[in-house]
């Protein structure tokens, strides 16, 4: 969609006897003749992350923000209110659908403050997929939400799902986004060496490093990231929007099937996760199925989705996501 976008015009002409592409993908796509709605309301909030409040930006006052459910071949209607002082969009990260509803600028218009716009779409696919803006730094904010899309004819049985949306996390509680980004840039046209007092400021950490140069700053190796652990360390890495001392908690049966949906929203960091005392199966990445395979541990990149089965054994687990090259 990206591609198309940069080289055509996301309507065209429909005089002398052409047809409109957009709407003829749209018609071979399934539909149920249901409609699923929702609003987000992206505004300035004062989050708590489990005992530490945190000022961000926010879907609805959550972080993450509320779940948007759908079935294959439903049409989706989410109406976004800009309560932000900017610009703001809402693209649907890993969903193939139509550039005039993708959420990216120019094929899609950005959403002016103060007003409203719904965007109106199918999917062909099924899937794990998470939805943020493509305006700044606003997804670093706060700004993302888990898109589900079901198809209720899916082979494989699980008795609950159990969906964990992964974050570093800086806003409100270490230098800003904004911060930190300028400070990479003034590293960055500096050719080397740090900016100075970067190396004290919080959610930088004493590890700030210019990409390609290893040891820059104090950086640390990762063998599975090629050597590289990122460019940042936070005050914070986030599990459902919550901090380490104050984990949420999911309760099964022991002997249930438990899906679990892991989605990688960090902006500089990898995770690596496992579920204490359980082997998971992995069945789909990025939204779409894979061969069965069995694991002890997986690394998400940013962006990245995972879907495992775990057969819950009897007792309390901890469900880790360790911060990988970081500490």
């Amino acid at each position: 969609a990206a591609l198309v976008a940069c080289s055509r015009s996301t309507v065209a002409p429909t005089g002398g006897g052409g047809t409109d592409p957009i709407a003829a993908a749209e018609a071979a796509r399934p539909h149920t003749g249901r409609t699923v709605t929702a609003r987000l309301t992206p505004g300035p909030a004062d989050i708590d992350l489990g005992g530490t409040k945190a000022r961000a930006l926010a879907y609805n006052n959550r972080v993450p923000g509320p779940l948007i459910r759908a079935n294959v071949g439903d049409d989706i209607a989410v109406t976004v209110y800009n309560g932000l002082d900017h610009q703001t969009s809402l693209h649907w990260h890993g969903l193939a659908l139509r550039n005039d509803m993708d959420g990216a600028a120019p094929a899609t218009p950005d959403v002016e403050p103060g007003t409203t716009f719904t965007y109106r779409f199918s999917s062909p696919y099924p899937g794990t997929y998470w939805a943020h803006p493509h305006t700044g730094l606003d997804t670093d904010y706060g700004l993302y939400v888990p898109v589900i899309i079901d198809d209720p004819a899916e082979p494989g049985r699980y008795d609950a799902e159990w969906i964990v949306m992964l974050d570093d996390w800086t806003s409100g509680v270490g230098s800003s986004p904004q911060q930190i980004y300028e400070g990479l840039r003034s590293m960055g046209m500096g050719g080397h060496g740090s900016m100075p007092g970067m190396g004290h400021m919080p959610g930088m950490g004493d590890r700030a490093h210019l990409p390609g140069a290893p040891g820059v700053g104090g950086a640390t190796a990762s063998d599975l990231l090629g050597g590289d652990g990122g460019d940042v360390t936070y005050p914070y890495y986030l599990v459902n929007g919550r901090i380490t001392t104050a984990a949420t908690t999911f309760i099964a049966t022991p002997g249930q099937r438990i899906r679990i949906r892991i989605i990688n929203a960090a902006a500089d960091t990898a995770f690596r996760v496992a579920l204490a005392g359980h082997r998971m199966t992995v069945t789909h990445t990025d939204g779409f199925p894979v061969v069965p395979t069995d694991v002890d541990a997986l690394l998400l990149g940013m962006g990245e989705r995972y879907d495992v089965i775990v057969t819950a054994g009897d007792g309390v687990f901890p469900l880790v996501a360790s911060a990988e090259g970081k500490n």
